[in-house]
């Protein structure tokens, strides 16, 4: 009988070890979309033989891991200064996690995280695992559309076992229902103090991620991260704003994206401290009129860390 596609189940576990199975059950359960899982990916190399014919020479596996990719939607967690249920997985991809009780949560680029996450993926009874995950992810706001956080995780590789899908999925209740990207959702953004009619918005947090499986270490870690992304607005009067000088002379400026009618689960993308640069602005189409769609380059002062920040607050 063929496995059903429809049935998955995503949980995720912060580990207290590194590597060391932190057991995800149905109360870690994820809500996700378009999960896609990789459960093994090899590394090789060619025995190399000597041979009295040609063909293909057996290979040898040197290092072998997992990765798993799916959007979780972005919105707050319902409660003002506590966590959404998906903050583990930023933590996991080299964000610093900073809670004020009853008033916000915010998370910035962390150059010394540690956090880890064991992953469980169930496909209709066969139950696939992922150990010392961590991992990258890239926001995406699109007007009329959903936003939502895409991650891509690579863990340490676990023989797959056959295992019944949990029946309870508790984990599912920490996640709100998200609101669309319009008008009456989603304040008009700022770019360089300039607020235009919002169209798409994407920040890809830009974090290396590298398998370590040497005497001695199998770890995978995160060596660098540079942040990036790109903005569509409606192209203003050049006498009004003129982005195409500001990117020819590397001007540094502001930014910021919000989102959401309620204290409780908005969100706000911001570079507050003149970090944001605008690379190669063009002029692109909406259905007949202007629109500048520029790329973004997000740049940390001296003290780093400090690039954006993605804010869970009331304002």
């Amino acid at each position: 009988m063929s496995l059903l596609n429809e049935n998955v189940v995503t949980a995720a576990k912060i580990e207290t070890t590194y590597g060391v199975d932190a057991v995800p059950t149905g109360a870690d359960a994820l809500v996700t979309s378009r999960v896609k899982l990789m459960p093994l990916e090899m590394k090789t190399v060619s025995r190399e033989l000597d041979k009295q014919n040609s063909g293909a020479d057996q290979e040898i596996p040197v290092d072998c891991y997992a990765m798993i990719e799916f959007d979780v939607e972005l919105v707050g967690s319902g409660t003002l200064g506590t966590a959404p249920a998906y903050g583990k997985l930023l933590r996991a991809c080299r964000c610093l996690e900073t809670i004020t009780a009853g008033t916000s949560v915010v998370y910035t680029p962390y150059r010394a995280s540690t956090t880890s996450l064991s992953f469980r993926f169930w496909l209709d009874g066969n139950l696939h695992s992922l150990l010392g995950a961590r991992g990258t992810f890239t926001i995406q706001t699109n007007s009329q559309g959903i936003p939502y956080l895409k991650f891509r995780f690579t863990g340490l590789y676990v023989t797959p076992t056959a295992n019944a899908n949990p029946t309870s999925l508790t984990g599912w209740d920490g996640f709100q229902i998200p609101q669309a990207v319009n008008y009456d959702n989603t304040p008009v953004p700022t770019l360089h103090g300039y607020s235009g009619v919002f169209k798409a918005f994407t920040m890809d947090m830009g974090a290396e991620v590298k398998v370590f499986n040497n005497p001695g270490e199998r770890e995978v870690r995160i060596t660098s991260h540079a942040s990036k992304g790109s903005l569509t607005i409606l192209a203003p009067a050049i006498g009004t704003k003129d982005y195409f000088t500001a990117a020819k002379n590397a001007v540094l400026g502001t930014m910021e994206v919000e989102h959401g009618t309620t204290a409780a689960t908005r969100w706000f993308f911001e570079c507050a401290g003149n970090t944001c640069q605008i690379l190669n602005p063009k002029y692109g189409d909406d259905e007949g009129r202007a629109t500048i769609e520029a790329d973004l380059n997000f740049v940390p002062t001296t003290a780093g860390g400090d690039e954006w920040q993605l804010r869970f607050a009331a304002t």
